[in-house]
Formats: structure tokens, C-alpha cells, sequence
């Protein structure tokens, strides 16, 4: 584990508290956990793991680095379900201490759909917690997963293994699910829509974006509440959101005005309203899936058009 005295460094540099630094960095270790047993990132010689990288901490990791904000989970989309629970459960229990860390499983859960969700805690010689780490099992990802590289941190010259190659969703994907979980959390946590402002300040492909979302919204098992574009937009307000749940993990420097944030996300993504008539189409069969051939139509075409953006 890297020393506490670089911790503390890490922690000051970034203006956020220690614990939020140290499980930072403890979640590190364990994506390099999970890429050394074969179960995550893309080891030489052979086939991507199963569970793809997804979520704020990829965000953190590997798209945003240092600017984003700080996430307290693990959150993979698998591939097929193989049981996955009990080979993470028996990688802890074989390789725990992994470098001077202890993993355990106290306790999980699955929600209606069949997802699981175990609350993996950790000690280590100067701290310990708990992280979520959620497994969803749904359909194919709508792009070609993709090599996801760790952005550069300052504790990574102290880290005793070289950064791991990890495999996930394409980073345009992440936007799309992320404007699918504001969607659908009307009233929730608002690190989703500081997500989406986050993004708002990086070029993307606007069509592509678009169809990603149209393409998963029609994908999604839940059937409320609808994707509609304008609607959607129009909810992006501050009283809409759960503003504590980002206490402590926005570094202290950075913008934290939610009226700004949401008038920001609501002007940066207008263009959501754009759709085509085909994507019309394919929004007002949400509910009856009867386009399968229009879907897949658009989903090639997507797929073509993502070809060398990232």
C-alpha cells in the first residue's frame, strides 16, 4: 500500500480529506486486483475479463483524471452471467493481504433485476472502509467495448505494480448511460448530473451521443420513466437532486454552484432534442420493442461512427 506520508501528500495536493485520498487509492489496488486475476482489463496474451469498466470511477480514472470528482464504488457491466460473485469472493480470500491490503466481502445484495451489489470493506496498516462494487447483468453493451487507460496520478510512482490495462465501455457510452441514470433518478443523487456537467466541458460527437442514448433507452428493461428528450431536459434543476451526496468528494478548488451546473448541462446537452426520424421512432417504441430491425440498423450505423473517436 502506498505509505501514509503520500497519502497525506496526494490528499493536500488534491484539496479533499484523507479518507476520500486513501480510498482512492485503495480502489486502485483493487482494479489492479481485479485485472491481475483475469477478471477485468486486458492482460498480454490474452482475452479482455469479463466485467467491463463503467461508471464515476471510471470517469475519475481514466477519462477526467484530476479535474473530476471523486467516486466511492466500483461499478462493471458483465459480459454474460457466470457467477461472477463467488470468483470475486475467492479471489479476496486467496490473495487478501494484496500488498499490505486486507479484502473482505461482510455483506451484499441483489436488486429485482438480478444485479449485484456487495459491500467490499478493507484494512490496511494505516486506515480502513468500504466501497460498493456492483455487478449489472444487461444486454450487450450499443459500442464496441474499449481499452480504458488510467489517467496519471501523483501516488502512482509508490504503487508496487505498474498501472493495469483495463477494458470497459466506450467513454461515449459512459455519457449515455449517464444521461439514462439522471433520467431515471429524478430526485436522487446529484453526482450523476455533476457527471454530465464534467463531460460538458470536453468535445464529444453530439450525433453520436444522441443515437448511444436513443439506441440504450430503448434497451432499458424499466419502463418508467420514458426517455424524452425535452422532458428531460427540463428536469435538470438544482431541487431535483440530492446536492450532500457530493460533500467531500469535489476537490474544494473546483466549481461546486448547482445552479450553474444545471444550466451548464441543460445548454451543452440541448442537442439531445435533435433526434432524426428514425430515432423518433425508436423513442416512441420504448415500451413495445417491436423495432428490432431499425435498432440494430441504427446501432451499426452508431458503431460505424464511433470507429476511431477515442
Amino acid at each position: 500500500m502506498v505509505p501514509l506520508a503520500y497519502v497525506r501528500q496526494f490528499a493536500t495536493n488534491q484539496q479533499i480529506d484523507l479518507d476520500v485520498a486513501d480510498q482512492e487509492i485503495v480502489l486502485h489496488y483493487m482494479l489492479g486486483l481485479l485485472a491481475e486475476a483475469g477478471l477485468m482489463g486486458k492482460l498480454p496474451g490474452q482475452e479482455p475479463g469479463a466485467l467491463l469498466f463503467k461508471g464515476g470511477t471510471a470517469l475519475r480514472k481514466c477519462v477526467f483524471g484530476q479535474t473530476g470528482r471523486f467516486s466511492q464504488d466500483i461499478d462493471v457491466d458483465a459480459m454474460h452471467e457466470n457467477g461472477f460473485e463467488a470468483l470475486i469472493e475467492n479471489m479476496l480470500l486467496e490473495r487478501s493481504p494484496y500488498y499490505g491490503i486486507t479484502f473482505t466481502i461482510p455483506g451484499f445484495r441483489y436488486t429485482e433485476s438480478g444485479n449485484f451489489s456487495g459491500s467490499i470493506a478493507y484494512r490496511h496498516a494505516s486506515g480502513d472502509g468500504a466501497f460498493e462494487l456492483q455487478i449489472s447483468y444487461r444486454l450487450e453493451p450499443i459500442l464496441d467495448p474499449t481499452t480504458l487507460t488510467l489517467a496519471e496520478q501523483t501516488y502512482f510512482q509508490h504503487v508496487e505494480f505498474p498501472p493495469p490495462a483495463l477494458y470497459g465501455l466506450d467513454p461515449i457510452e459512459m455519457i449515455a448511460e449517464k444521461i439514462m441514470a439522471c433520467n431515471r433518478r429524478r430526485g436522487g443523487s446529484a453526482k450523476d448530473v455533476y457527471d454530465l456537467f464534467l463531460w460538458s466541458r470536453h468535445p464529444f460527437n453530439h450525433d453520436l451521443v444522441r443515437r448511444v442514448t436513443v439506441l440504450k433507452a430503448w434497451t432499458d428493461p424499466r419502463t418508467a420513466p420514458r426517455y424524452e428528450p425535452n422532458s428531460f431536459l427540463e428536469t435538470v434543476r438544482p431541487a431535483n437532486y440530492r446536492w450532500e451526496d457530493l460533500d467531500g468528494l469535489v476537490p474544494r478548488h473546483l466549481d461546486a454552484n448547482r445552479n450553474a451546473i444545471c444550466e451548464n448541462v441543460r445548454t451543452r446537452f440541448g442537442f439531445l432534442s435533435d433526434c432524426t426520424a428514425e430515432e423518433q421512432i425508436i423513442l416512441g417504441d420504448q415500451s413495445y420493442k417491436r423495432e428490432r430491425r431499425l435498432f440494430e440498423e441504427l446501432k451499426a450505423e452508431a458503431q460505424e461512427w464511433s470507429e476511431g473517436l477515442f
